[in-house]
């Protein structure tokens, strides 16, 4: 069963495409339209005002799709790095890229991130029909939104998750009772059956029992008690018992 899930980022992609056709076809057709006429109007005031006209759709066609493009590789690039599901020992992670600004000259990336372990999942479920690319989870979900240096986490020794920041840990987030993720990976129906295989896992494991020093140290052996005398610690063979 996989465990980590990138974001789908087609959607951008076809946004892109859409907003191409939706621009450029209208100036197109516009900038031939003036064409036509400067052609049948070989003088005159008329032609530099439809010249401008052409300019100005060129111009404006121009820095429209070089925009698209700019922002369409920007959030591309983002949500493939910081959008994600992690599923972990104890529970998982949905992390979601939020946003950016600068300051101090430097880039600052802002997350959404959902913690859920597997001890307060209550119900996972999907409807394949009607919702085919989200899945809703019931139970103890924790909400955090900060800078994303502040929200690494990894697995101790105990298969806890634990965050890199200690704070994180204890305070910091918001507790919801329910985490619907909707529109970032496509249909969710291997997400959701790897979510319902690894929570089995975790509840059919066996409770780990405490560390117990005495069961790492052997017991000593008692030295049977001995005397001066060695004829006393000889053999006997006496088998005289009246």
């Amino acid at each position: 069963m996989d465990y980590f899930f990138h974001a789908v980022t087609t959607k951008y992609r076809r946004r892109l495409k859409g907003m191409v056709i939706t621009v450029l076809v209208p100036l197109f057709g516009v900038c031939v339209f003036c064409t036509v006429n400067i052609l049948l109007n070989l003088g005159g005031d008329i032609v530099k005002l439809l010249a401008a006209v052409i300019f100005g759709c060129v111009f404006l066609g121009t820095a429209s799709v070089f925009t698209a493009v700019y922002f369409t590789y920007k959030y591309t690039k983002r949500h493939n790095r910081f959008t994600y599901l992690d599923i972990l020992p104890d529970g998982f992670v949905f992390s979601l890229y939020a946003g950016e600004f600068s300051g101090g000259g430097k880039q600052t990336i802002l997350r959404k991130l959902y913690y859920v372990p597997f001890s307060g999942v209550e119900e996972i479920s999907r409807d394949a029909e009607k919702t085919p690319c989200s899945f809703t989870v019931k139970g103890e979900v924790r909400y955090y939104f900060y800078e994303s240096s502040r929200l690494g986490y990894h697995v101790d020794e105990d298969d806890h998750t634990t965050f890199d920041s200690p704070e994180l840990n204890e305070h910091g987030f918001q507790t919801l009772e329910r985490l619907e993720v909707s529109g970032w990976f496509g249909p969710t129906k291997k997400i959701v059956q790897s979510l319902e295989y690894y929570l089995a896992e975790f509840r059919g494991k066996p409770e780990k029992k405490p560390f117990n020093i005495a069961d790492y140290i052997p017991k000593k052996r008692r030295k049977p008690p001995t005397t001066s005398n060695p004829m006393l610690e000889a053999p006997s063979y006496d088998r005289n018992w009246k």
